[in-house]
């Protein structure tokens, strides 16, 4: 099907069966033939329309025009026959019973003029009785056609509007271009077009053509309600963003035109019928009404009564089949759905909506734009066991509009086709408004001192804990309510050690802990029990097939109640070799505060990009935002040169994984899809922390990984905690770990360090803390493995530095100090591990 045009465009019909104002005949069981009836006058020769106006049909009449024709083949009907009907009002079909005839109304062959491959049937509206007009001032029309030199057919119809107009001015309209609510004025008449049937001209069936003598084609002469039929049809969607919400109103003098079927040796899509809505329908876009689905991409669907028919000729050979539409029944129903690519594709197409409530009806463009239209949108496949789904297209008006709630968050909208007043499907859309920071101040590291605490406070107790934390990664760290610490880490040795301070090599490594820190007094928390611990996170399938590592975590509110909040990643093992592992998904476990042991409820973060994106390197609470977002930063990783991306959520609730937006840097907009996000800064490892400062002023700091296992631990800044981030050249190395390699302060080359991040629940002022990670690659598990011989390897560094503005003056980062690709010369001949976290043994 053709997408519909403006007012000023002639409008193709869903179907080929049009309804057209008819002249009043006597109405029976049989209608008359024509030379068995009184002729209509099909032309007013008082009134000639006018010949001048705007047409897509080049044919040429002296009456007003009702609908017109073309086959889609542009073959030619200049030989074809006509059998034009006018179909009864709805209430009259409402009364049928099965067997019943239909009392159509057959207009005259005059009627109808052809001109090559077109063709177009005109009627004064004063020949018209009320029994053939629908509510809305509907009439419709069958066209049946029979091309003898081809021995082909088509049948078709579709509805036009009556207008109240003189008869010197055009009655007729696109009830789906005209809402019976558009004021009609001479001048307005000049822009309208009569609809527009698309003819599909069809092979006939053999037992037709038997019949048919050389000259004569024999039509549909008793049409007979077969049985009804239900089916639910879509009128509408929208696609809401962020917390914004998408509702719809479709009043009972709402116009909307369904497709017909018609089989004639097999169902095809042929014809339509346009009816008033004659029900009331509201979903709303917000408030306690609005329900479940408010605030998601969602259709709305109504469900419609079709008719089935069979037609026979006077001889009683059956001609054809057909489903038709009748009426809304009342039900009303709405689904979520998949949010469309076309969102945001053309920015042309988009604008900033001012308003709290947006409405696309009549005052926003209304019927001088692109009608809704919904290919396959009716469900009659397996409804009406035809095979196929039917099209259904509506009109905008005061009667049928959609709604969105706008919110700072999400403040645009995108049309698919135009702009969102005259588009045919508009979404709501996220677009990236910058930060601006007044006296933004680039920072950097002052005072930067070693073994800051509490690194002595966990030697300490590595040192004496019979079964406690004795060394681990990952280091993330929260401020709980009670104003305690909680140290959450990934692979964990548990104690006790040897008198000797070495490790004994039946020591229990569990893949995840927490540790509360109460000023110097630590305590581990595990799963399990104290003779047989566990994760926190048990593998789904045991130890050595897969894991969980964890990533950063917060202070969540979920059902009103604070909530500590972490995300874990699943690895799998999928080889021999010591880096045979790889991302499965990943997952965020909400506990009780009370009980840390065991999460009570955990959402598997979905990813839907071709590499999964390592959710959780980073975290930003609402609370520490300034605009009332969580914001989470991923790793979309590799063996060097790793890719920021950043997603948030509204609120402080990470759990909810289907309302997270992606940032998209190119398109400046956040996307409702992972996929469609984009790489925000290059460099970065894959632990790494952003943390608030001075002036609105955010602090990025991480590994660098520009270079394989790099020793440089480096700063970024932005305005915002989104970015875009910079560095100040020179001055962004601010600690260089001296554990690594041959050189290092282990003199062991299987030494490496890595993931170093910011803990705001140690900073005080611009006084900070950092840690990160030491390893080694000696996975031996025995008295001279490294992780048994001296556990001091396997632990967090402290580093304690002063953040100070630089004072040298410069504006704040924007997207050219963005930094998307890697120094030159960056890759070195250094060694590469793709993911560095967790004790290698695994």
């Amino acid at each position: 099907m053709n997408h519909p045009g403006k007012l000023s465009r002639l409008r193709h019909a869903l179907g080929l069966v049009l309804c057209i104002a008819l002249l009043p005949l006597t109405m029976g069981n049989t209608p008359a033939f024509p030379s068995d009836r009184e002729e209509i006058q099909a032309a007013s020769e008082s009134a000639p329309a006018r010949s001048d106006r705007p047409k897509k049909v080049s044919v040429k009449t002296d009456g007003p025009v009702a609908i017109t024709g073309r086959t889609s083949d542009n073959s030619s009907l200049e030989e074809a026959s006509f059998s034009v009907w006018v179909s009864p009002n709805q209430h009259i079909l409402g009364k049928m019973k099965k067997g019943d005839a239909v009392p159509r109304l057959r207009l005259p062959e005059r009627a109808v003029t052809v001109s090559g491959n077109e063709f177009a049937v005109t009627l004064q509206r004063s020949h018209l009785g009320r029994k053939y007009i629908s509510d809305g001032n509907l009439v419709h029309f069958e066209i049946e056609i029979y091309d003898p030199k081809t021995q082909r057919v088509a049948v078709s119809g579709g509805s036009v509007r009556s207008l109240d107009t003189r008869e010197s001015e055009l009655p007729w309209a696109d009830p789906i271009e005209t809402p019976e609510s558009t004021p009609i004025t001479r001048q307005s008449t000049e822009d309208l077009n009569p609809v527009l049937l698309d003819v599909k001209m069809i092979k006939s069936p053999e037992k037709i053509s038997r019949t048919i003598s050389a000259s004569e084609y024999e039509p549909c002469y008793n049409k007979v309600f077969s049985s009804p039929g239900k089916v639910w049809a879509d009128i509408g969607e929208t696609f809401p963003l962020d917390d914004g919400g998408g509702g719809m109103k479709f009043s009972n003098e709402a116009t909307t035109t369904y497709e017909s079927a018609i089989s004639i040796g097999g169902w095809t899509p042929s014809g339509s019928v346009t009816m008033s809505s004659g029900k009331n329908f509201e979903w709303p876009a917000s408030g306690v009404t609005a329900g479940a689905n408010a605030g998601k991409p969602r259709k709305y669907e109504v469900e419609v009564e079709y008719y089935r028919y069979t037609c026979y000729n006077s001889g009683g050979l059956e001609m054809w089949q057909s489903w038709e539409p009748h009426e809304h029944t009342g039900g009303n129903n709405d689904e979520p759905i998949s949010r469309p690519d076309w969102i945001g594709q053309d920015m042309g197409k988009c604008t900033v909506a001012t308003a709290p409530v947006w409405g696309r009806w009549d005052s926003s463009g209304g019927s001088v734009g692109l009608a809704y239209t919904k290919e396959w949108g009716v469900g009659a496949k397996d409804a009406l066991q035809i095979g196929i789904d039917l099209s259904v297209k509506r009109e905008w008006s005061d009667k049928a509009e959609i709604t969105y709630a706008m919110t700072e968050g999400a403040n645009w909208l995108c049309g698919k086709d135009d702009n969102p007043g005259q588009a045919s499907s508009i979404a709501q859309y996220s677009k990236v408004v910058q930060k601006v920071c007044d006296n933004f101040q680039w920072p950097i590291a002052k005072n930067v001192m070693a073994k800051a605490a509490p690194e002595n406070t966990f030697n300490n107790y590595a040192k004496s804990t019979p079964n406690g934390w004795t060394g681990g990664d990952s280091t993330y760290s929260v401020r709980m309510p009670d104003g305690k610490i909680l140290w959450m880490f990934s692979d964990t040795f548990l104690g006790p050690l040897n008198s000797d301070g070495t490790r004994p090599t039946s020591a229990p490594l569990i893949n995840s802990s927490f540790v509360t820190q109460d000023g110097s007094q630590l305590r581990t928390i595990t799963g399990g029990t104290t003779s047989n611990p566990r994760a926190i996170m048990p593998p789904p399938s045991g130890p050595e097939l897969d894991w969980y590592w964890l990533g950063d975590g917060m202070i969540g509110s979920t059902d009103g109640k604070d909530r500590l909040q972490v995300i874990f990643h699943l690895w799998e093992k999928f080889g021999p070799d010591l880096w045979d592992f790889r991302l499965n998904r990943m997952v965020v476990a909400t506990f009780e505060l009370g009980n840390l042991t065991d999460p009570i409820s955990v959402q598997t973060i979905l990813s839907t990009s071709e590499s999964i994106i390592q959710w959780g390197a980073g975290i930003v609470p609402a609370s520490q935002s300034g605009d009332g977002y969580t914001y989470i930063y991923g790793i979309k990783d590799s063996p060097i040169n790793k890719n920021l991306r950043i997603a948030r959520v509204k609120g402080n609730d990470l759990s909810k994984v289907d309302d997270w937006m992606f940032l998209n840097q190119e398109k400046q907009a956040w996307m409702p899809m992972e996929w469609q996000g984009s790489n925000v800064l290059v460099g970065v490892a894959n632990e790494l922390s952003v943390t608030k400062w001075r002036n609105g002023g955010f602090v990025l700091i991480s590994q660098n990984s520009t270079e394989g296992f790099s020793n440089k631990i480096r700063m970024w800044a932005s305005c915002g905690p989104f970015g875009p981030f910079g560095f100040t050249v020179g001055k962004d190395v601010i600690y260089e770990m001296p554990e690594t390699g041959m050189f290092g302060s282990y003199g062991d080359q299987n030494i490496f360090a890595y993931n170093a991040h910011v803990h705001p629940a140690l900073a005080s002022g611009d006084l900070w803390t950092l840690s990160y990670n030491v390893n080694s690659l000696d996975a031996t598990v025995g008295a001279q493995g490294a992780h048994y011989r001296d556990p001091s390897i396997y632990r967090p560094r402290f580093i304690s530095f002063t953040i100070a503005p630089e004072t040298t003056a410069r504006s704040a980062p924007t997207l050219a100090d963005a930094r998307l690709q890697p120094p030159t010369n960056s890759a070195a001949a250094s060694p590469s591990c793709k993911t560095c976290k967790g004790v290698p043994s695994r």
